[in-house]
């Protein structure tokens, strides 16, 4: 990532992204931030993308599976 912010409980990542946007890709990477970090034992972690060129900021979370387990 290419900023993490922490305070206490807290971790926020930020990833910039200078190109096209490609939302899919970039929030895939992010979510791998997430999971790393709460590895680390941060429960409390948030994700965003930083679009630099079109002033633009993504909150990124993870996603609820669709269907059923059993």
């Amino acid at each position: 990532p290419d900023r993490v912010m922490i305070a206490s409980d807290k971790a926020i990542v930020v990833d910039y992204k200078f190109g096209k946007a490609d939302a899919v890709k970039h929030e895939a990477q992010v979510n791998g931030y997430i999971d790393k970090i709460k590895e680390m034992g941060y429960k409390n972690v948030e994700g965003y993308i930083w679009y630099v060129p079109h002033e633009e900021v993504v909150k990124v979370g993870k996603k609820p599976m669709q269907g059923k387990l059993f």
